[in-house]
């Protein structure tokens, strides 16, 4: 459904660090305090299996993110089990799976009911309070802003009053949804539902082919949510600590 080389490509464009550079065969991320996903290094050559990393390029890497005040951390995809041998051989352990799942943009696409939810860029005050109280601060609200091409927001309400929100970029033909909130009195209502319905809508009136999100392994709720609505595992990522 999506060539493997293309998923870190599309993760990186839509939810994209501050700044990069290259350490050896690895790209590491600046995150700016913005978490794992935009901090951790990932292989240079992305449909790569790391099967050419040595220790000592891990050391390297390792050496910097120490110097910059960041954890000593890696992101390793499904398809890259020598690299992951090679982590785990110099005593990093798994933290964080994770599952991209992904549908066709067209067959998840519904129109929200009136005044449900709405398309809103740059959000307004009232979502990035939502983000806050969900615990997505200014660091991770600040991905959004630099993410280039096409990008929105979405602001769900329930009985005329603010109760959700979520963020959408596209890379390509592929986009992704990024940061869903929903305030805990609106949870178990629907909201998150009708949320995604509207997102994969206007992500398939913008050119997204396949819709997607990255959910954890051990976020069974989120999981069940997005299986009812037809998207489907395509593929895993995961991260090592030191």
């Amino acid at each position: 459904m999506i060539p493997r080389a293309d998923i870190p490509v599309a993760i990186r464009a839509t939810w994209p660090p501050k700044a990069v550079e290259h350490v050896g065969p690895f790209v590491l991320g600046d995150g700016a305090g913005g978490g794992n996903r935009v901090t951790a290094a990932q292989l240079r050559d992305p449909a790569s299996d790391g099967g050419n990393v040595t220790p000592d390029d891990i050391a390297h890497v390792t050496e910097r993110q120490t110097a910059r005040g960041d954890e000593p951390l890696f992101m390793v995809f499904g398809w890259q089990d020598a690299l992951d041998r090679t982590l785990a051989a110099e005593g990093y352990a798994i933290r964080d799976e994770t599952v991209l799942l992904a549908a066709p943009s067209a067959e998840l696409a519904q129109a929200p009911p009136p005044v449900s939810c709405f398309e809103i860029w740059p959000p307004l005050a009232v979502q990035e309070e939502i983000w806050t109280q969900g615990g997505i601060g200014r660091e991770r609200r600040a991905i959004m802003l630099r993410a280039k091409g096409a990008k929105t927001s979405l602001f769900g309400r329930i009985n005329d009053r603010p109760a959700g929100t979520a963020f959408i970029a596209i890379h390509d033909d592929i986009a992704m949804l990024h940061a869903l909130e929903v305030t805990g009195p609106a949870r178990r209502k629907g909201l998150a539902r009708l949320m995604v319905r509207a997102g994969a809508a206007w992500a398939r009136d913008h050119g997204a082919r396949l819709f997607t999100v990255l959910v954890t392994r051990d976020n069974g709720a989120a999981q069940g949510l997005y299986a009812s609505l037809g998207l489907k595992p395509v593929e895993n990522y995961h991260y090592r600590v030191k």
